[in-house]
């Protein structure tokens, strides 16, 4: 076994567990006049749109995930833009930003209040916690980790808990299965240094199922920023009916990898579609989402393959917390006065 810094993954379950004290016991009991407008959080809503970006948004992805195995009660809309989605009825916005001054997420934030949408903030604090907090909304303040991508249950444990405040999941019975998932991904080292192993020096191909996006869209995140590696997903079955078609062409440097959960409805669609990649290329790695319940399978996944994108830093002798284009990006839209907040 390599020594690998796993930088906060060793604090996951305890960031899980202290996080979720810091949602509001009353949070439907509150009550905000914004410019003459009342916003009453004890109302029904239709929608929750989770807006955010990068480590933050990746949480709507994950919940997005939920609902197709849990019996959510409205649509859950993932944001992730400067601006919320058009033609919006009664919808609860969760606005999740790490830092709290990430400017798509407070543009967002500012047209949820404009049209009157009952809005929680999901931060360690920031511009987003000060806008929110200034106007009586309520903001749940999360334990710090060395990166947003690094404190992800931070974000998404009271997002969970927010959903079940509405009424539009029933979580409290699996939260403890998600640690679960978690500790278990921490004791599976070895399996992670193999996995990093096999796409050392290749571009990954990465097939996963409609119902588990958000483990491949947090697997190719976690390849680019901490791995600073490209990586490809391709979501099944709508890959099924184009990306597929580039495997005829045998080109060099490209791993295929799927990601299957236990239980998944399309897993025998998926499992095909790997019979047929087989027959063109190498056959594709597999990564098995270990777990009893939908939460517990999703938190070993991204668990699992953030570990081994640490892995992959490590084999690569890159540095995994530092982002420096994002960064620059950051600097240079704010020089030109893109985001007005």
């Amino acid at each position: 076994m390599v020594a690998i810094n796993l930088i906060d993954y060793p604090r996951w379950p305890s960031l899980a567990r202290e996080s979720i004290l810091n949602v509001p016991a009353d949070i439907r009991n509150v009550r905000v006049n914004i410019d003459g407008r009342v916003i009453d959080y004890s109302g029904e809503v239709d929608s929750v749109v989770i807006t955010g970006m990068g480590g933050s948004g990746v949480v709507g992805d994950i919940a997005s995930d939920l609902c197709w195995f849990w019996d959510c009660k409205v649509p859950i809309i993932v944001s992730k833009n400067m601006r919320l989605p058009r033609r919006l009825s009664k919808p609860l916005v969760i606005a999740i930003s790490y830092s709290g001054n990430t400017a798509e997420t407070i543009m967002s934030a500012n047209e949820a209040l404009s049209r009157g949408y009952p809005i929680i903030g999901v931060t360690t604090g920031g511009k987003l916690s000060t806008v929110l907090s200034n106007k009586g909304v309520p903001v749940v303040l999360v334990p710090k980790a060395s990166a947003p991508r690094y404190g992800l249950p931070s974000l998404l444990y009271p997002t969970l808990i927010i959903l079940e405040r509405f009424g539009i999941a029933s979580v409290a019975n699996e939260l403890e299965s998600g640690i679960s998932g978690m500790e278990r991904a921490l004791k599976a080292i070895d399996e992670a240094e193999r996995l990093a192993g096999e796409l050392l020096n290749a571009i990954p191909i990465i097939w996963v199922s409609e119902s588990r996006r958000g483990v491949g869209i947090r697997f190719k995140n976690d390849l680019n920023e901490n791995a600073k590696y490209f990586a490809i997903v391709s979501i099944i079955p709508e890959g099924a009916h184009n990306d597929i078609a580039a495997v005829t062409t045998k080109q060099v440097g490209l791993r295929h990898i799927a990601i299957m959960g236990p239980n998944d409805y399309e897993g025998r669609y998926l499992e095909t579609l790997l019979d047929v990649v087989s027959s063109f290329v190498a056959k594709p790695l597999v990564v098995k989402l270990e777990g009893s319940t939908p939460l517990e399978s999703e938190m070993y996944g991204v668990t699992f393959l953030g570990i081994t994108t640490l892995v992959l830093a490590h084999l690569l002798n890159v540095e995994p917390i530092s982002t420096l284009p994002i960064d620059r990006l950051k600097e240079e839209l704010d020089k030109r006065k893109l985001f007005p907040v």
